[in-house]
C-alpha cells in the first residue's frame, strides 16, 4: 500500500469544519484504468503533489477521482478510452473511500468496454487506437457502499472542483466549454438539476429529429406540441439554477479579481440564455413565455431541422471594467479571469452544499506567470484537500513543499 510521504502536517484550513462538513478522499484504488494496471493509494487531508515527467499518469489519477465524483471524464469523449488495453475481460475498476463527518462512503465504478482495441497484424503488437474502432457503448456500473445505484444518485456524493490547463481558456474557448463548466458544477450541487439536464438533452435530440421529419413532410407539425411543452418546463429549471449560480459566483469572483489585479479590475460574469428571460416573470409563468418564443421561430427551426433556442445554446460573458474580454482582453487578463472564476466556483459549491470539495489542480502552475502562481498557491493551501500535479517540484516554494505530501509518478506507478 502506498502512503503519504514527507509532510504529514495538514494545511491551514483543513480543520475548519464549523463552516463546512468534514470530507476528504482517504483511499483510491484503480484496476486497469488508463495506464494504471493496479493502484492502491492512501491519501490524507491537506496538499498532495503528484510530480513526474509528462505521460506518466498524473492526469489519469485526477481523472479517476473526478469520475468517481461526476461519473464522467474531463479527459475523454468516451468512457471506453479509460479501459486499459490489456484489461482482463476489458474491465476497468475504480474505487474511492470518502471520510465524512456523519459517515464514511465507498464509491465504485466499473467500466466494461464491449468493443476493446484490436491488434494490427502489420504492426505486430501495436494496438489500434480507440478512435479507429467502430463506436460501441461502454457499460458503466456504479455502487455506493457496495449497493448498485443510478448515476444520478452517485454524482455529487463526493464533490470535486477541477482546474486543468483547458480551464485557462474558459474565457476565449467555445460556448460549449462554458456550458460544460456550469453543468459539471451544478450536477454535483443540485441533484434535480442533473436529472433535468439529462431529460432536457433527450428532449432536444427527439425534437431535432422530429423537426427534420416535419421538414421532409414525413410528420405532422402538431406533434411538436408535447415536446415544446417539455422543453419549456425543463429549460425553466435549468435556467433558474444557472442564473442563481452565476449571481452568487459574482459575489466571490469580483473581489478575487480585484485582489489579483491590485484593485485595478472589476469582474462581472454575465449569463446569456438564448431564451429571453424577464426577471419580472414568476417561475410558474416562465415556461409559457418560453413556449411563445418557440412558436415564434417554429418555421425557422423546421427549415433548419434543429432546436435554435434553449439552454443548449446558452453562453457566459466575462466583463472586466465593463469590457468583454473574450474580444478585447489580453491573454494574461483572460487567464486571471479564469482563475477567479474557478475559485468562485469552489466557494459557491462549499457555501451551497456545506461540503468542502476536493480540489484537483492538473499542471496549471506551469501555465501561469509568477504572480498568478503565487496567488493561486495562497488560495489553495486554505482548503481541506488538494490533489495537484506538476512536472517539477521547483515550481513551488520550500514553505509549500514542507507542508505537502509528495508522490513521484512513473509509468503508472506511484512512490
Amino acid at each position: 500500500m502506498q502512503t503519504a510521504r514527507r509532510g504529514p502536517v495538514p494545511l491551514h484550513g483543513a480543520e475548519s469544519t464549523s463552516r463546512t462538513h468534514f470530507m476528504y478522499l482517504s483511499h483510491l484504488s484503480l484496476s486497469y484504468f488508463r495506464n494504471y494496471k493496479e493502484l492502491d493509494l492512501t491519501l490524507a487531508p491537506g496538499l498532495s503533489i503528484f510530480y513526474g515527467d509528462n505521460a506518466q499518469g498524473k492526469t489519469n489519477l485526477l481523472e479517476a477521482v473526478s469520475m468517481l465524483a461526476t461519473a464522467t471524464s474531463f479527459h475523454a469523449s468516451s468512457d471506453r478510452e479509460a479501459v486499459n488495453w490489456h484489461a482482463p475481460d476489458h474491465i476497468a475498476h475504480l474505487k474511492g473511500n470518502v471520510i465524512r463527518l456523519e459517515d464514511d462512503l465507498a464509491i465504485e465504478m466499473i467500466i466494461f468496454d464491449p468493443t476493446p482495441p484490436t491488434f494490427n497484424e502489420e504492426a505486430g503488437t501495436q494496438p489500434v487506437s480507440h478512435q479507429e474502432l467502430p463506436s460501441g457503448m461502454p457499460r458503466k456500473r456504479l455502487k455506493l457502499n457496495g449497493v448498485p445505484r443510478r448515476t444520478i444518485d452517485v454524482i455529487g456524493q463526493m464533490k470535486v472542483v477541477l482546474f486543468a490547463p483547458a480551464d485557462l481558456h474558459l474565457v476565449d474557448g467555445t460556448p460549449d466549454e462554458r456550458r460544460r463548466f456550469i453543468d459539471r458544477a451544478l450536477c454535483q450541487i443540485v441533484p434535480h438539476y442533473c436529472q433535468a439536464l439529462m431529460m432536457y438533452r433527450k428532449v432536444v435530440t427527439q425534437r431535432s429529429a422530429l423537426l427534420k421529419r416535419i421538414r421532409d413532410q414525413h410528420e405532422d407539425p402538431g406533434l411538436l406540441v408535447y415536446l415544446d411543452e417539455r422543453l419549456a418546463e425543463l429549460a425553466n429549471q435549468i435556467i433558474y439554477e444557472r442564473q442563481r449560480m452565476i449571481t452568487a459566483m459574482n459575489e466571490q469572483a469580483a473581489p478575487l479579481q480585484e485582489a489579483i489585479s491590485g484593485g485595478k479590475e472589476r469582474l462581472k460574469i454575465v449569463y446569456r440564455p438564448s431564451l429571453k428571460v424577464d426577471p419580472a416573470w414568476s417561475p410558474f409563468d416562465a415556461p409559457q413565455h418560453f413556449l411563445e418564443q418557440l412558436r415564434a421561430i417554429r418555421r425557422k427551426e423546421i427549415l433548419q431541422g434543429v432546436c435554435l433556442l434553449g439552454p443548449h445554446r446558452d453562453d457566459l460573458e466575462f466583463l472586466v471594467n465593463g469590457v468583454n474580454i473574450h474580444t478585447y482582453g489580453s491573454r494574461g487578463q483572460q487567464r486571471t479571469v479564469a482563475l477567479s472564476t474557478k475559485l468562485a466556483e469552489l466557494a459557491y459549491m462549499r457555501a451551497h452544499t456545506g461540503d468542502e470539495p476536493v480540489l484537483l489542480l492538473d499542471d496549471v502552475f506551469s501555465e501561469l506567470d509568477h504572480v498568478r502562481r503565487e496567488y493561486l498557491l495562497q488560495q489553495v493551501i486554505q482548503h481541506q484537500q488538494v490533489l495537484l500535479t506538476a512536472t517539477d517540484l521547483t515550481e513551488f516554494p520550500s514553505s509549500i513543499l514542507e507542508q505537502a505530501h509528495r508522490y513521484h509518478v512513473t509509468a503508472g506507478q506511484i512512490s
